[in-house]
């Protein structure tokens, strides 16, 4: 795994594997919006020049996000990766052991999907397991 965002702290962590060909999202804490947005950004750069089609984002140990953050990747951050990659996308997403961000991520889902763009998310107990059902372990 090569880091392509990373945070000084190395508490959010972006990864690319370009063997098995995904990225791989890690986030703990308090997530601040650099760092958000950092992660996600370097995903849609990355993809313009590897046409990766799996992401696993990590989220257990999240215990926070800024609205600001999920506002921006429902507005514009998810239309355009969906422009980057319309077809095959995958996206696993390990969730919060936090009961409100994690309820709060699985609204965004669903808003996700109720929007039209289907993106292949799946929610997953650990990393291992989406590893194993995106065929990357």
């Amino acid at each position: 795994m090569n880091a392509i965002f990373e945070n000084k702290t190395t508490k959010s962590v972006t990864s690319v594997d370009t063997e098995k060909k995904y990225y791989l999202v890690y986030a703990e804490g308090d997530v601040t919006d650099a760092d958000f947005k950092g992660g996600f950004n370097a995903i849609l750069e990355d993809i313009k020049v590897n046409n990766f089609t799996k992401i696993i984002i990590d989220l257990k140990k999240v215990s926070s996000t800024p609205f600001v953050s999920r506002t921006w990747l429902l507005s514009s951050y998810l239309p355009e990766l969906y422009k980057a990659v319309p077809k095959g996308l995958q996206i696993g997403i390990i969730n919060t052991d936090s009961w409100i961000e994690g309820a709060t991520i699985t609204i965004l889902v669903t808003s996700v999907q109720a929007l039209g763009f289907n993106m292949g998310i799946k929610f997953y107990k650990n990393v291992p397991e989406a590893q194993t059902a995106f065929e990357v372990a």
